[in-house]
Parts: structure tokens; C-alpha cells; sequence
């Protein structure tokens, strides 16, 4: 209905602080906005709701959306950021350019088609031995793969297991591990670790954590928010310091809940 999609990008801008105040509007908009949050396709970012968990954000998802990156559509979503550089990579290259003259192996989790390979080549010099093993679902692997035969790609490989984190110098996991159900879980159950871990893009606040739903046009997602003092809790946990964290300019609005909407997502580099 058109009134009902025109109410709902409405409030997926500036509309939704004035309509959470007046407790007579907020269902039926914010019914709305659910209604255009489950349909909506495209270049979108957008997201809807706050759960307890994973499992329950899942049930949320219609049954005629597709959900995460292993289909073809969302593996193929972000090949045009394949050359770019942004400027919340700049603390990664900053610490890579340190670190990788003395690596072997880099595994990249999450690292979808080497949208990081390829774009960090331009600035850093990756040693002639080293691997950068790219860690991802498997739609997204076999776009990986396809990728690189396309492009002169030295030391690149794809995996989609774990199976090889323990061999490496550096965990580089950006923007990824606010999709994964349990990723603290899965790294305590390694048989080991690498010395240093870099994260980016990650969703994290100073309220309880939660997990929202992401629309990112291809397919609906959870997407965890993390406590930070948790997740540097966890980190710590597991034998890590860190060692430096900053902003990113990637944000979370999530109407209907300002309080679990966050303005910048951050970064961290853990050491051994």
C-alpha cells in the first residue's frame, strides 16, 4: 500500500524519534516499517527489531527471503568494492604494514571475494611467501575463487573451515563477526591461535547485548551488537591484550530502538 511504504521510509529516516514518543503511533508505524524492513530490495542498509539471540532473529525472517551470503545474489554483492580502500581501513593497513613482513599466514575470516587482498595490495607489500587464506561460506568462496582467476592473485587461497587458524600469524576478521552465531565459542574451541588478531567493523556499545536483523538488499541477516567490555572480556579470556581500538565512520540506526542504535562501529588489534 502506498501510504504504508511512504510511512515507512519515512521512518527508516528522521521520523521514527517523533513517532517512538507518541505511544498511539508507535505500533502501527512501527508495523509499517517492519512490513517495508521484510519487502525492501536494492542498495539498502537497514535494519529491524532486537532479540535475545541468533535463533530468534531467524524465526523473524520471512520465508521468502533469502538470509546471509551463501546464495549467489549476496556473494556477489560487494565486487565492486573489490579495489577500494576506505578510510576506516587505514588502522588495518597501519598495523598489516607492521606485522606482515614476519607472516606467513594470514587468514582472513569472512573475507568474502579478497575484497581486503586486493585492495590492500596497492599500499602494503605482502611477502612472497606468504598465504592470505580468505575464510567464508561457500556461494561466496566459489565467487572468491572465479575472482581471482580473473586477476593476478599470488599467495591468495579460499577455505571455508577453520581448519588451518591455528598455522596462522594474523586472524583478520572485518566486518564478520557480528554475523556469526557464536563466534567466541568457535575460537575457544580452536586447538590454537595466531599471536594477533585484528577486528573491524564491529558493532559494539555499552548496553546489554543483543542481536537486531540486517537488510542488506540481497537477503535478511542477524547481526550481533556487542557489550564491549564483553567481547574485550572474551578476548581476554583467551590469552589477548589489546593493543589499540578506534572508530569507524559505519553506524547502526535501528528505528523504534535509538537505545540500542549505534553511531559508530569500532575497531581493536589484540595481542598474544
Amino acid at each position: 500500500m502506498a501510504t504504508t511504504n511512504s510511512y515507512a521510509r519515512w521512518l527508516a529516516g528522521v521520523g521514527v524519534h517523533a513517532a517512538a514518543r507518541v505511544p498511539l503511533l508507535r505500533a502501527p508505524l512501527q508495523l509499517a516499517y517492519e512490513r517495508y524492513f521484510n519487502r525492501v530490495r536494492g542498495q539498502v542498509r537497514l535494519f529491524s527489531g532486537i532479540y535475545p539471540d541468533f535463533k530468534s532473529a531467524l524465526r523473524a525472517i520471512p520465508s521468502d527471503r533469502l538470509v546471509g551470503y551463501d546464495n549467489a545474489p549476496s556473494s556477489r554483492r560487494v565486487a565492486h568494492d573489490l579495489f577500494h580502500v576506505f578510510p576506516m581501513d587505514y588502522p588495518i593497513l597501519f598495523w598489516l604494514n607492521r606485522l606482515l613482513p614476519d607472516s606467513r599466514l594470514l587468514f582472513d575470516w569472512g573475507g568474502n571475494i579478497g575484497l581486503s587482498y586486493f585492495a590492500f595490495r596497492k599500499h602494503l607489500r605482502y611477502p612472497a611467501s606468504m598465504t592470505w587464506l580468505v575464510s567464508d561460506v561457500p556461494a561466496v568462496v566459489a565467487e572468491g575463487v572465479d575472482t581471482a582467476k580473473k586477476y593476478s592473485s599470488p599467495g591468495l587461497c579460499f577455505t571455508t573451515s577453520l581448519e588451518r587458524l591455528g598455522e596462522a600469524d594474523i586472524l583478520l576478521a572485518a566486518g564478520v563477526l557480528h554475523f556469526i552465531e557464536s563466534p567466541f565459542e568457535i575460537l575457544r574451541a580452536q586447538k590454537a591461535l595466531p599471536p594477533y588478531i585484528l577486528f573491524n567493523k564491529l558493532p559494539v556499545y555499552a548496553q546489554p547485548s543483543a542481536v537486531t536483523l540486517q537488510n542488506m538488499g540481497t537477503a535478511l541477516i542477524p547481526n550481533h551488537l556487542f557489550n564491549e567490555t564483553e567481547l574485550v572480556a572474551n578476548l581476554n579470556d583467551l590469552g589477548y591484550r589489546m593493543v589499540d581500538e578506534w572508530n569507524t565512520d559505519l553506524a547502526c540506526h535501528i528505528p523504534f530502538f535509538p537505545e540500542h542504535s549505534i553511531a559508530a562501529y569500532k575497531g581493536y588489534f589484540f595481542s598474544k
